[in-house]
């Protein structure tokens, strides 16, 4: 009788609170923990912590019954019904191996797809960090880290290195779905919507066996927002140069399936050194489409997430001074799903199609250049989860067909016309890839935790080509040796990786070391193959792979201080490694053109060291950084434009209604190479320089909506360096209304 008049009482209870108020904390350090995912099970119910690790969950409507998950990147899961809830509400978390950034992780959705081949140093942008920041696009967001340099193209792109690595070394994802050309392996950073945007997580190092070779110097996800309700936004932006964009983002809830739109369009505009507006300048045009939908599946078969994406980009790259030319379109199509499928258990598998069309009419005084490429892709990736215990075991499989139909026509003055005019290539690439990650047991206070991964890939490519067609109309091809075997390769390649990670929590305070060792190789690209430096030397032999090995050291400290008044957060990361290189291809650029010609060099060394410094005061009003890279390279050249030297110092304040952001920053000399065509190379070498970037943001509020007015301008110290014409490092100024309803 008692027992049932407590479950009388508690049922009733349900009827009259319609909300369950908590706390969530480290079980072993008493630590309230921000960013917990809290979901109502088989619904799209849920909260986060806020900054005290306080939640309120509104249960109007669901039955005593129901379960309630906690989850958090660094910390076991926790099922709780919620009649339980209603007894105790308070909730204590067992930590696991430390994750980087673990306790600044809120908003995140799905465990990251980058934690599944760590240790090594990351970083995560979250959206409260950069949304009242009024970047301009999701490059200038990743500027603001150390070991991250964007560059801005003449064609208008603007694309990503990680720790002095091309454009074409880095991997990029949006939401677990490859962005990167499959002609080129290079995506622009300028189509991404910044207010579709949760959190940005960059993986550093070129030791990556989940992902091969197309993350040979780092990984950045970017993980779009997924409110799982109604709403849109929209946004209008004017810039310098009459550059500007504007920007429309839907979204729609459908039973158990969330939609989103998103459509950018826009232009990008540059002008030429002492050049009036109205004079000659470089614009690049561009429109980006994408629809995005998520399916909540439960069944007998499945019980996951069901996603697809189409993304249409098109682009518009104009030089007006030099009738220069580039019309490009990229689409892409795919589906991924994770979760349990049938006997299987847990698995995840994606299926996508690439196709890019792209026309360069290129001219300058010395010739033209014209290429029509027709690129098409179609890709799979399936993994296997094996959870026992202490133990996880990650099994995959990776496999691309792709084609490409290409015409490189050229007349160049003083260039000897040789190599390829036209020709029709397939790729086949496929891996193989294992991770087995064992945990330490231990969940007493103060002990040490340990983290043990080892890793394994092995990759086949093969490269077939026909319809060979030379500029000098030659029959025989054998007058030159770097197109006897063009687009005929046979490669394989076995890729190792082992890593360690030993953690400790007390009260207030989280302690990490990490070493990560490894090798890597970067087959060439078609677009690499088709871009050789035949006209130098007609007996160049085709390109090599490009194999890398590493070494990596570092520690994370993350602090939450008692004694000193005012400071919330803390946070120390730093880490040293060494790159090296075999076979490194160096990149050559012809002047006045958007065009890259290729070869290898024998031999080339990277080693340096990072590190950064985070502080969050007041309550997270204000919120300081400061970044610190410094490399040792062997030969600049081989890392074209690249500097060996950034210090970044990131500041944001928010008063009420207005935010307050700055950034100043400091980077080294950069070297290139330039082919003159009746001068051979010329060696280009930037300055050291500096400058500052200033935002402010306004939020607005009425009735029926909501919106921001920002401002952004970068790089405000005016410069005076440029290259062929072109101001490098311009000043620019933009303005942007959102609005939200």
């Amino acid at each position: 009788m008692k027992h049932l008049i407590i479950i009388i009482i508690l049922n009733l209870s349900f009827y009259f609170s319609q909300e369950i108020s908590g706390i969530v904390s480290d079980k072993l350090t008493g630590a309230r923990l921000s960013g917990v995912n809290i979901v109502i099970i088989d619904t799209d119910k849920g909260v986060s912590t806020n900054s005290n690790g306080e939640y309120s969950l509104d249960i109007n409507g669901f039955t005593a019954s129901q379960i309630v998950q906690f989850k958090h990147i660094g910390y076991d899961e926790q099922l709780v019904r919620i009649d339980s809830l209603g007894i105790s509400s308070n909730i204590f978390l067992q930590p696991r191996v430390l994750q980087f950034e673990a306790i600044e992780t809120a908003g995140i959705k799905r465990k990251p797809a980058i934690e599944k081949d760590l240790p090594q140093t990351v970083s995560i942008i979250q959206s409260d960090a950069f949304s009242l920041r009024a970047y301009v696009d999701a490059g200038d967001l990743l500027a603001t880290d150390q070991s991250v340099q964007i560059e801005e193209s003449l064609s208008g792109r603007k694309t990503v290195s990680i720790r002095g690595g091309n454009a074409d070394d880095v991997l990029v994802l949006y939401n677990g779905f490859r962005l990167n050309r499959p002609y080129d392996n290079v995506f622009d950073l300028s189509l991404i919507d910044m207010q579709n945007i949760e959190q940005v997580e960059i993986v550093k190092g070129g030791h990556s066996v989940l992902y091969g070779s197309d993350a040979f110097s780092g990984v950045v996800n970017i993980v779009p927002k997924n409110t799982k309700d109604k709403n849109l936004k929209v946004s209008q932006q004017f810039g310098s140069y009459d550059s500007g964009f504007w920007n429309a983002n839907g979204q729609l809830k459908i039973k158990n399936s969330f939609l989103s739109i998103n459509q950018k369009r826009g232009s990008y505009k540059r002008i030429f050194q002492d050049s009036q507006i109205e004079s000659p300048r470089l614009i690049s045009s561009l429109s980006h489409s994408a629809f995005d939908m998520t399916n909540r599946l439960k069944n007998r078969l499945m019980n996951g997430n069901l996603e697809w994406n189409l993304t249409q980009d098109k682009q518009v790259f104009d030089n007006t001074r030099d009738f220069n030319k580039i019309n490009s379109t990229n689409r892409f199509s795919g589906m991924r799903y994770d979760g349990i499928l049938w006997f299987f258990g847990e698995v995840e598998f994606a299926v996508g199609h690439h196709a890019l069309t792209e026309l360069q009419d290129l001219n300058n005084e010395r010739g033209y250049i014209y290429r029509s490429l027709d690129h098409n892709s179609n890709k799979i990736d399936i993994r296997k989860y094996i959870n026992l215990n202490k133990v996880e075991w990650m099994f995959g499989a990776q496999a691309e067909e792709s084609n490409l139909d290409f015409w490189d026509d050229q007349n160049l003055n003083n260039i000897q016309q040789v190599g390829l005019k036209g020709a029709n290539i397939k790729r086949n690439h496929a891996g193989f890839a294992t991770v087995l990650k064992l945990h330490s047991k231990g969940d007493e206070l103060g002990q040490w935790l340990t983290d043990l991964d080892v890793s394994y890939r092995f990759d086949m490519l093969k490269d077939r080509s026909d319809s060979l067609v030379n500029r000098k109309d030659l029959v025989d091809f054998s007058e030159i040796s770097s197109l006897v075997k063009f687009g005929n390769n046979d490669w394989s390649n076995n890729i190792f990786k082992i890593s360690t990670i030993a953690s400790k929590r007390a009260p207030g305070l989280t302690m990490a070391y990490w070493v990560t060792t490894g090798n890597n190789i970067k087959f060439p690209s078609l677009q690499q193959q088709i871009s050789q430096i035949t006209f130098l030397n007609p007996d160049q032999r085709p390109l090599k792979p490009e194999r890398m090995k590493s070494l990596e050291i570092g520690i994370n400290i993350l602090s939450e201080p008692k004694t000193m008044e005012n400071v919330d957060q803390m946070e120390f990361q730093a880490s040293i490694f060494r790159n090296d290189y075999i076979n490194k291809m160096r990149s050559t650029f012809l002047l006045g053109m958007p065009i890259a010609y290729f070869e290898n060099i024998s031999i080339a060394t990277m080693s340096g060291f990072e590190a950064k410094a985070k502080a969050k005061t007041y309550k997270g009003k204000f919120t300081g950084e400061i970044g610190l890279s410094n490399y040792n390279i062997s030969d600049m050249a081989a890392f074209p434009f690249k500097s060996a030297f950034k210090l970044t110092i990131n500041t944001t304040s928010k008063w009420d209604m207005i935010t307050i952001g700055a950034r100043w920053f400091q980077e080294g000399e950069q070297t290139g190479l330039i082919l003159v065509p009746d001068k051979g190379y010329n060696e280009i070498e930037l300055p050291a320089f500096s400058n500052y970037d200033l935002h402010l943001t306004i939020d607005l509020n009425f009735s029926f909506l909501k919106g921001q007015l920002s401002y952004s301008g970068r790089n405000l110290k005016k410069n005076n360096i440029s290259l062929d014409g072109l101001l490098l490092r311009d000043t620019r100024k933009y303005l942007t209304l959102s609005l939200e309803l």
